[in-house]
């Protein structure tokens, strides 16, 4: 490879296109970890052209670039390795001062930065050539619209669309124009020139050309955008290309079956989530699924790429058409994990595990949703996801661990040859470690009945539990109410009961101290706990049972309160009874069969 250091007028200066590949990234810099530093040191160099500095020089990192070979009628074209966001940044930011200058009549320097933006092709037959920088397939709409707009309202009503590219140059317009100020401001023609200067030749690039026997592949592994890293998903696409191109594959036409909507639903896939304490992208969390799925092990989130390599080296007859129709295909199913509607049973399904905090499942799941889609196989679908809710529900309220979940999963797909609703439901029986078993009515019902469920369960946990229960109490005579999710938590006896709940016959055998701490316990347990809205709350919170009974029944509209319409009393007794009714419910709602 050849290694220069270049100022952006030697970048730029030529007639040629600098293109990104089809199987790139889109464009993903955003303002505060990308636009902010640059224009820093964008006005940091210009002031100190415009003071005379001689220590003025900045680096901006490096642009790789290959070798490709263009016929003698076509204008002369790079491709980009690595570089695409910094020179798709780097040309916003002269559009910008390219059109800042016509606005205010130095059409001189606006025509100056012009030569940076636009190639001279007046015989080409293709509008595009003009470009100096050829983005990603995904971006190359809005990065034309954008760099021939010439004004800044029209490109106003593009960044609307949430579209990166646009939004750059409007903050970097904005920027200049505070910078250099108006044109009758004495300071303002030095500015403009220190910034023509600085932005000519004071940013440097270090420019990597890849020459014959260099590995564009392997090169592209080891680099990294600046300020915003490759995803394995980034690195994967690459690689899948990069062998179509190997084996004669049509890469244009791969895109669009199979990666394309990756590209148009980047805000989804690039979107950072939470699991557990850490938060990561969509997209790894989808990679880890899927290759924990495919190589039946746990990938660790720093393995994904190696991962993948190794589970496509495993059949080396495979070729990228085939890898890539299985990968578009789980994420889809992926996807669809958070667009089923919120009454389907895989839609609450799927909203109980996420209140459960587990996605160590998730690799099964893209098989049994892939497996079992169509109503052909509804009852099949509908007695996994139940055994699996079942499983995890009634673990976490027996308080058993949920560390080992992670090598369960694997497990199963491990030792299960076909997965059907049979295999799964023999697997999840077959354990009686702590680690591993499936909690049988007995110890359920002696959990549900004892645990302090407001201080030893998730708080998210117990809400969904109770939304559990109120949808279990419908009817075919009672019509359905969809339950607002920003319910709280209500104690009916409140914690502060002193005042208005004098101890009652239940616990008057005991002495003083023991009776409190008799029903201190009972405060917290299932049966003592409801669900209001927050606006309720405090007007209700404390106040004497009669009071707080009336207000409920008034403006509840669920029907997990609709018992307390033959409640005259709020006791020890009471809470115990509706405890033990609740776990009748629960017990419906998360049933365990004795045998397959």
């Amino acid at each position: 490879m050849k290694v220069d250091k270049l100022p952006l007028n030697r970048v730029f200066d030529r007639t040629e296109r600098l293109e990104a590949p089809l199987f790139q990234r889109p464009y993903v810099w955003e303002r505060e970890q990308n636009w902010e530093p640059l224009w820093c040191t964008i006005r940091t160099v210009a002031e100190a052209r415009l003071n005379n500095d001689a220590h003025r020089t900045t680096f901006l990192g490096e642009l790789v670039l290959d070798q490709l070979e263009t016929p003698l009628s076509q204008i002369h074209a790079r491709q980009i390795i690595d570089g695409q966001q910094r020179l798709t940044t780097f040309q916003m930011v002269l559009a910008a001062a390219r059109d800042l200058c016509a606005a205010l009549g130095e059409q001189r320097f606006s025509q100056a930065f012009r030569k940076l933006t636009d190639n001279d092709v007046p015989l080409s037959d293709n509008p595009d050539d003009i470009f100096k920088v050829w983005p990603t397939n995904a971006d190359r709409r809005v990065f034309r619209d954008t760099m021939t707009a010439g004004n800044k309202r029209e490109i106003i009503a593009l960044a609307f669309k949430n579209a990166l590219i646009p939004q750059a140059y409007l903050y970097f317009y904005d920027l200049l124009q505070e910078w250099l100020g108006t044109p009758d401001d004495p300071d303002f023609l030095p500015r403009l020139d220190a910034l023509h200067q600085a932005l000519r030749e004071d940013l440097q690039l270090v420019i990597i050309d890849l020459e014959s026997d260099d590995d564009p592949q392997e090169i592209f592994e080891t680099l990294n955008a600046l300020g915003t890293p490759l995803l394995p998903a980034d690195l994967i696409k690459n690689y899948l290309f990069r062998m179509a191109e190997i084996q004669g594959l049509n890469s244009e036409r791969l895109n669009a079956q199979y990666w394309s909507r990756f590209d148009r639903e980047i805000s989804f896939w690039r979107d950072e989530v939470r699991q557990g304490r850490l938060k990561r992208p969509r997209y790894d969390l989808f990679v880890r699924h899927y290759l924990t799925l495919m190589l039946k092990e746990d990938v660790s989130a720093g393995e994904l790429f190696k991962g993948f390599k190794r589970y496509a080296g495993r059949e080396p007859e495979r070729t990228a058409c085939e890898l890539m129709r299985e990968f578009r295909s789980y994420g889809t199913i992926y996807r669809s994990f958070e667009t089923y509607a919120d009454d389907s049973r895989e839609g609450i399904f799927f909203y109980r595990l996420e209140q459960l905090d587990t996605s160590t499942v998730f690799p099964l799941l893209l098989e049994v949703i892939r497996k079992f889609a169509g109503d052909e196989h509804r009852r099949q679908l509908d007695q996994i996801l139940t055994d699996i809710e079942s499983f995890l529900v009634r673990r976490s309220i027996c308080q058993l661990t949920s560390k080992n979940y992670n090598h369960l999963f694997v497990e199963m797909l491990r030792s299960i040859p076909a997965i059907s609703a049979k295999s799964i439901r023999d697997f999840l029986l077959a354990s009686s470690a702590d680690t591993s078993r499936w909690p049988d009515d007995v110890e359920f019902e002696k959990a549900w009945i004892n645990i302090d469920f407001y201080r030893k369960v998730k708080r998210s946990k117990v809400r969904m539990i109770l939304e559990a229960l109120n949808d279990s109490l419908f009817t075919p005579k009672t019509e359905k109410v969809r339950i607002d999710r920003q319910l709280t938590i209500e104690h009916l006896m409140p914690r502060d009961w002193e005042q208005h709940w004098p101890l009652t016959a239940f616990s008057g055998n005991f002495p003083l101290d023991i009776a409190t701490e008799f029903r201190n316990e009972y405060l917290h347990k299932i049966g003592n706990l409801t669900l209001i809205t927050r606006s309720l709350n405090p007007a209700i919170s404390n106040g004497p049972w009669q009071t707080k009974r009336r207000e409920i029944l008034k403006h509840s509209a669920i029907h997990l309160n609709r018992a307390f319409l033959e409640a005259e009393t709020w006791d020890e007794e009471a809470i115990l009874h509706r405890t033990k009714v609740l776990f009748g419910h629960a017990v419906k709602i998360w049933p365990r069969p004795q045998t397959s």
